[in-house]
């Protein structure tokens, strides 16, 4: 009988989204030295699975041009013009929020920068997801968002929602909620744009 990492895997390539599973970063530095070619123009979205797994610091030790938007004299302006020069990158990395055991993509974004560009205009999208992200059903997916990466997220970015208090979404209203642009990927039209990195261990939230 298959596990739920099999069956998510079998899954994304019956909807033409290519897949492959990883048991450590290592090996995903691997893969990630044969997506991306020396000079490349790399993206990335938001993401604690990167950072924890230490792909911001792999890009900056590569020979690419890394949009990286994490330095301490990136302005508000700067951001912007990063954010409209993913979509023109050779190669956008971002996490998954919550993947279903039916092969979806499910991400939640504050202000679309992650999600739009996931779905059109890099070159290839590289979705990296810790096991921990697995659910079966849809229901569990958005279950995942509500209970733990919006909270924790909202959390982390020191926003005034009642999920950060709470730990819990209550649909709120707030001007500072980050729960704006749901995304749910179940296939794509070029088969071989969009790739998911499945690697053991928890990563993120």
């Amino acid at each position: 009988m298959l596990n739920i990492t099999e069956k998510t895997i079998r899954a994304l390539k019956q909807n033409r989204i290519p897949a492959r599973y990883m048991e450590t970063a290592q090996e995903l530095f691997s893969c990630m030295d044969s997506c991306i070619a020396s000079k490349d123009m790399v993206g990335t979205g938001d993401s604690e699975t990167l950072n924890a797994l230490g792909v911001y610091t792999y890009l900056r030790n590569r020979d690419i041009f890394f949009l990286d938007k994490y330095g301490n004299n990136v302005s508000k302006d700067d951001k912007r013009n990063i954010y409209l020069n993913n979509f023109k990158t050779d190669v956008f990395i971002s996490g998954i929020n919550a993947l279903t055991a039916e092969g979806k993509i499910f991400n939640l974004d504050g202000n679309g920068s992650r999600v739009a560009p996931i779905i059109y205009g890099p070159k290839k999208v590289l979705l990296i997801c810790g096991t921990n992200k697995l659910v079966y059903t849809d229901a569990e997916a958005y279950e995942r968002i509500r209970s733990r990466a919006a909270p924790l997220d909202a959390i982390r970015l020191g926003k005034n929602t009642p999920c950060a208090k709470t730990g819990y979404c209550v649909d709120c209203k707030s001007a500072d909620k980050i729960c704006n642009y749901y995304s749910i990927i179940q296939g794509q039209f070029d088969k071989d744009r969009i790739n998911v990195l499945i690697i053991n261990g928890e990563y993120g939230y």
